[in-house]
């Protein structure tokens, strides 16, 4: 087919996109949570959201994003970013570029969006406490899965507050599909129902599955999903699964034909020993010609370290840069969540 399936189906972008950045103001079933979340920043509180990947806080905090947004006073960081410990003085300074760093500009009143808390430890809400009583910060939004309170210092429990994430029921997540693709005719209610209890409850899950039936459904010609027909894309879906360990079985077979070889291979090399003595006179003759090629390479790796040098010494100390960031390694929970990241794109600044 040579149109992309949602085109087929009259979308201009896929509808079913995990991405919320095009329905940051659609928090179905989260309208409280929100609530509750912008309370807690507008009275400089500390809050705390706790849910599992794909439950709505990616969307909870594009909405944030959107209300609180637009002056700058807004940082968004993930945690599973940042390199041993949280720099919040250079978040702070990074407000400001390469100005914020050389003269120390520091934001007041500032927002904090950290997504991924469980990363941070004891010495990280030490850090952020200071510049909490300072004034710097304004209000901070811990956002996570199994973020470790007792690492939280006592100064900041004193201001904070929880929020739970509450898991969605059929009929909200019905109306998560309404809010993209309408009354599609597609894709009937019984079906989006089906999906979401094949899902474990999980929003993301569903809309990933919801766009690979729709897909399948258009490839192939169909204008109705069936319930037979979810029930067959399930059960192809699963099949690999089995057909993988039957191939895991059969792999020990090749190792015994290597052992084979290696046995030929020194079968040979006995009989070819009168060869190799010949070629030992040429060998000790390139040995004897390989050092001083080799004091030459190292000599040369002595001028280029002592040339790096000197430029580290005229650059002078390292600048912060604001998409450094980007460069510092992330932990597996960025792995399993990766669209989370892939979401607010390169800007920490709203």
């Amino acid at each position: 087919m040579n149109t992309v399936w949602f085109r087929e189906l009259g979308f201009h972008n896929n509808p079913f996109s995990i991405k919320p950045a095009a329905f940051h103001d659609q928090v179905i079933g989260f309208d409280k949570i929100v609530d509750e979340i912008s309370y807690g920043i507008l009275n400089n509180k500390i809050v705390l959201v706790e849910g599992d990947y794909g439950n709505g806080k990616s969307s909870i905090l594009k909405r944030l994003l959107n209300d609180f947004g637009g002056k700058k006073q807004v940082i968004y960081y993930s945690c599973n970013r940042m390199d041993a410990h949280l720099n919040v003085k250079m978040l702070l300074n990074g407000r400001y570029g390469f100005l914020g760093q050389l003269f120390d500009m520091k934001p007041k009143d500032m927002i904090l969006l950290l997504d991924e808390a469980q990363e941070l430890r004891g010495k990280d809400y030490e850090r952020l406490y200071s510049y909490y009583q300072e004034g710097y910060i304004k209000s901070i939004v811990l956002v996570g899965k199994g973020i470790k309170k007792s690492e939280i210092v006592s100064g900041f429990k004193n201001h904070t507050e929880e929020v739970g994430m509450h898991k969605m029921n059929e009929d909200l997540a019905l109306q998560v599909i309404k809010r993209r693709v309408g009354e599609l005719p597609l894709l009937p209610d019984i079906v989006v129902r089906k999906i979401y209890q094949r899902s474990d409850n999980n929003v993301r899950i569903m809309l990933k599955t919801c766009e690979e039936v729709c897909k399948k459904a258009v490839e192939t010609g169909r204008k109705r999903v069936t319930e037979d027909f979810l029930k067959q894309f399930f059960q192809e879906k699963d099949a690999p699964v089995a057909v993988d360990k039957k191939v895991e079985l059969e792999k020990p077979k090749p190792e015994v034909k290597k052992e084979e070889v290696k046995v030929e291979e020194k079968k040979v090399a006995h009989k070819t020993v009168i060869i190799d003595r010949r070629q030992e006179k040429k060998e000790e003759a390139k040995v004897e010609e390989k050092p001083k090629a080799e004091v030459k390479k190292e000599e040369q790796k002595k001028e280029e370290h002592k040339v790096e040098e000197d430029k580290n010494a005229k650059g002078g100390p390292k600048v912060y840069r604001p998409d450094d960031y980007k460069m510092l390694k992330g932990s597996a929970e960025e792995l399993l969540n990766k669209q989370t990241d892939e979401i607010f794109g390169d800007e920490q600044y709203y």
